[in-house]
């Protein structure tokens, strides 16, 4: 292959070239010596040159590994590779991503098909692009919110949004939410849309039939005057159990009828008749769907053990705790009470005292609920290893922790970790402790000035510090004045990330020094 230079171009061509290397590093001759001399010297700026290539690259490569909040590296913002790959990663980064890559409509129609939701990222004529935004909804009810404004209240378009994913219709605007054909065809695509209709259309029979028709969940969002009403109830029966259709009414108080109802909606337990709910079988299949259904039954078999169990289990309501309808005898068995709190860690509160001070009950409460410490005996608030676990599921919980471990350094920075607000439960001492905040720093992102001493909070030499560990942390929409204004604390931060001139004030924005 031969390299021809012409016209300032250069052309390949297919002969063969032949490379001669003379040697000269074994001549005894000076003039040898000296090629020799060369040679070493220039052999080792190649190596020092090739390392450094080398280096580069397994540190560029590295950095398209990382995890990155608030910003991409200016070398990936255009990489549509990079930016595709960190969305499927991660799920999100189109916010991160160049300009000219959030107006590419290709690569966006790339990106919501991955995630819908990072539509709302687009530049403003791909939001306003009816086929990128149907593509989206596809795969995520939100993009309605997104859309421009000028395609908000089109009908046409709702209509096809709606046929794509039914549950956009919660991002509806309020004309077209109570529009019926709307939400009659938001229920055909996915009838578990009903729960967001207005009550009016709720109520309408079509739509809840079309919805129950979609899918058998549903019935959980049918109100309550239509589950009253014979007729409807009836038709419902005929299409979530076909073997009834040669009923001619409906009746709540028919066993086999309600024994197949309360299994697709549990709550319907609330309308059989008071035999009903006195009967375990259908009690039973009721809590199975619904653990919220133990309401309805009778005091008798809201002491039964197994109910219990089964309705602790399958707690979903969002209204009540998993233990309020469990009878007083069976919130002070640790069986029941242990399965409950694995559901609902509110439910400890409900428990007896004796199972509060249990570490085991209480343990398994903070792992789903954090603050459920509230409800754990003192001598449990004041276990390192019950606060630790609660604290890693929210930092809140640190407000019920007793004061020794409320100055845990450990265990306040996992709470910091989690959840930066809990920084407001910190005890003084530490938030007057500069080494204890500079550790703070590198996780607190919004809220630590705000706690600490004025005498630190305007330290310029603490605020240099920190803002060489994690500028973000100090540099925000929150900052004072004095720390925007001042340019060697703005100029550390752009140092340290880029992203900290969006916060400069207006005189530093087209700062060269500080730009560069």
């Amino acid at each position: 292959m031969m390299v021809v230079e012409q016209k300032d171009r250069l052309f390949i061509s297919d002969e063969n070239v032949q490379m001669i290397i003379l040697d000269f590093s074994n001549s005894s001759s000076s003039v040898g010596e000296n090629c020799g001399d060369n040679l070493s010297r220039w052999e080792l700026l190649l190596r020092k040159k090739f390392s450094l290539q080398q280096e580069g690259k397994k540190k560029w490569l590295e950095n398209r590994e990382l995890k990155y909040e608030k910003f991409f590296p200016v070398e990936f913002m255009n990489d549509k590779k990079f930016v595709l790959n960190y969305i499927k990663k991660y799920g999100y980064g189109l916010e991160y991503a160049s300009k000219q890559l959030r107006k590419d409509r290709e690569f966006v129609l790339e990106v919501v098909q991955q995630k819908g939701d990072a539509f709302q990222f687009a530049s403003k004529a791909i939001r306003s692009d009816k086929e990128v935004a149907l593509e989206a909804t596809r795969y995520s009810p939100k993009v309605w919110k997104y859309v421009s404004s000028e395609l908000q209240n089109d009908k046409k378009l709702a209509l096809e949004m709606v046929q794509r994913n039914g549950l956009a219709l919660y991002y509806a605007p309020y004309e077209l939410e109570i529009d019926k054909e709307i939400v009659l065809t938001a229920v055909k695509q996915n009838g578990e849309a009903l729960k967001y209709a207005y009550d009016n259309l709720k109520s309408d029979k079509e739509i809840a039939l079309e919805a129950v028709k979609q899918n058998k969940r549903a019935l959980r969002f049918v109100p309550d005057n239509l589950l009253s009403d014979d007729e409807f109830m009836l038709t419902v029966l005929k299409l979530i159990a076909p073997e009834f259709s040669y009923l001619n009414s409906f009746d709540y108080s028919k066993k086999e009828i309600m024994i197949k109802l309360v299994q697709e909606n549990g709550m319907l337990l609330s309308f059989v008749s008071d035999e009903l709910k006195k009967d375990r079988d259908i009690v039973l299949n009721a809590v199975k769907n619904n653990g919220g259904s133990l309401e309805f039954a009778s005091d008798e078999l809201r002491n039964d053990k197994e109910i219990a169990l089964q309705a602790v289990k399958q707690f979903i309501s969002l209204l009540r705790c998993a233990l309020c309808n469990v009878s007083s005898e069976l919130r002070r068995d640790k069986e029941v009470v242990l399965n409950a709190v694995t559901q609902d860690g509110f439910s400890l509160q409900y428990s007896s005292d004796e199972l509060k001070n249990d570490k085991e009950v209480v343990l398994a409460a903070v792992r789903q609920y954090g603050p459920a410490l509230k409800f754990a005996s003192n001598v449990l608030k004041n276990d390192r290893e019950v606060v630790l676990e609660a604290v890693r599921e929210s930092g809140f919980a640190l407000d019920f922790a007793s004061e020794m471990m409320k100055r845990d350094r450990e265990i306040v920075l996992e709470a910091i970790k989690q959840t930066p607000l809990s920084v407001n439960y910190v005890p003084h001492d530490l938030l007057n402790d500069k080494q204890f905040l500079l550790e703070v720093v590198k996780y607190e992102r919004q809220y630590l000035l705000d706690c600490a001493p004025k005498e630190i909070a305007f330290d310029k030499e603490f605020l240099l510090q920190a803002i060489k560990l994690n500028c973000l942390s100090i540099i925000s929409p929150r900052s004072n004045d004095y720390i925007l204004s001042d340019k060697e604390l703005m100029l550390e931060a752009v140092k340290n990330n880029g992203y900290a001139l969006k916060y400069a004030i207006e005189e530093f924005q087209n700062d060269t020094e500080l730009e560069i």
